[in-house]
């Protein structure tokens, strides 16, 4: 069922239920379908950066290849990352290469990293995932 705000007849879909943050290289996602684990070119503000992602799936266990995976980068709910014409490449089973992002500011961003957001996240077996990460911007 949609939710409504207030009196407005427009429905609302409901914010999506995410984890917190992960504060190092590696973690599990969300709904701990994924092992996922990254690096990165040198961060620097104002510069491209390229993520190299990987994707482990758990059940069954293996690369999770074709999983469609991108980056959503913020600062703050506000501060987006700068449009950079970003483009996500499956380097081998489950690796990903994700870039050029920018970083347009210091501070400590998120880096949300989706996989198969186009799969319905209802489903227990459903593939959609995602796992957060920050990174510090100098």
């Amino acid at each position: 069922m949609a939710m409504t705000r207030g009196g407005d007849a427009a429905p609302v879909s409901p914010a999506p239920n995410y984890g917190p943050p992960l504060y190092n290289q590696d973690g599990y996602d969300d709904d701990c379908k994924y092992h996922v684990s990254f690096t990165s070119t040198p961060i620097r503000q104002n510069a491209d950066v390229t993520f190299t992602v990987t994707v482990t799936s758990l059940d069954p266990a293996g690369p999770a290849t074709g999983a469609k995976v991108y980056a959503d980068v913020f600062l703050t709910p506000t501060h987006p990352a700068p449009l950079s014409d970003t483009k996500t490449t499956e380097a081998g089973p489950g690796v990903y290469r994700i870039g050029p992002i920018v970083f347009n500011a210091a501070g400590r961003w998120t880096v949300r990293f989706h996989m198969n957001e186009m799969c319905s996240d209802v489903p227990a077996d459903s593939p959609h995932g995602h796992a957060a990460f920050y990174v510090d911007v100098p």
